[in-house]
């Protein structure tokens, strides 16, 4: 009874083993019959049939590398131009002002006026004359040799320290004067300069919107080639 038992579980194996043997020649044989008459035929699973065939030498087929997107080229900040009227000392104090505020410092901005002599150093008005008598004192002292009244105009009662073709030359020399003790000296455009143009250093988008947005009525923005015409 157990040696019946035995030889019929040998015979289950011998036609486990059979069946497994056959069903891998098929594969191995359908694969060879289809690659020799259509060559141009996917192989599908062909990885796992010569993973079956070969195991220590089939290697999965690599990945292609993920593609890359190239970043979009931002646009290249320009200069920012300003036509400026009837420019004196408060329009200057007061455009200083907004273009610090949006993010321009000093000499990032420039100026040009018709008048080449368009800065100047002064002492401010003093309308005592004890006082102006004092300051001119003072300023000889320093030595400023060409010290000179102004008599008209809203700077009346002010006096002259120097003129100048720039306005760095002008800010160079009035802190020149302060630290020789003339500390109310001041600088800006002189009485009567006139229109001008205001340039201002390439600028991020953010920055020109905050200018912009704080002009007074006195300042127009200009185009590009408006501002290349005027020769800033």
């Amino acid at each position: 009874m157990g040696r019946t038992r035995f030889e019929r579980a040998g015979r289950v194996t011998l036609v486990l083993l059979f069946l497994n043997l056959l069903a891998l020649a098929v594969g191995l044989g359908v694969e060879y019959v289809l690659a020799n008459r259509y060559p141009d035929l996917p192989e599908f699973n062909a990885g796992k049939i010569r993973l079956w065939s070969q195991p220590a030498t089939y290697k999965p087929a690599a990945l292609p590398p993920p593609a890359t997107v190239s970043p979009e080229p931002t646009a290249a900040a320009e200069r920012v131009c300003l036509q400026v009227t009837d420019f004196n000392q408060a329009r200057y104090l007061e455009i200083q002002k907004i273009t610090g505020a949006a993010g321009w410092t000093d000499g990032q901005c420039t100026y040009r006026f018709a008048k080449k002599l368009s800065w100047w150093v002064f002492w401010p008005p003093e309308y005592e004359v004890a006082q102006r008598e004092k300051a001119l004192q003072a300023s000889r002292a320093a030595g400023v040799r060409d010290v000179l009244p102004i008599t008209q105009g809203p700077m009346a009662q002010a006096f002259s320290l120097g003129v100048f073709t720039s306005e760095g030359t002008a800010r160079q020399h009035r802190d020149g004067l302060r630290r020789k003790g003339l500390d109310r000296a001041e600088y800006g455009p002189r009485p009567g300069v006139g229109d001008g143009v205001l340039s201002c250093a390439p600028a991020k988008a953010e920055q020109v919107q905050s200018l912009l947005r704080s002009l007074p009525a006195w300042a127009k923005p200009l185009a590009a080639d408006e501002c290349a015409d005027m020769g800033v």
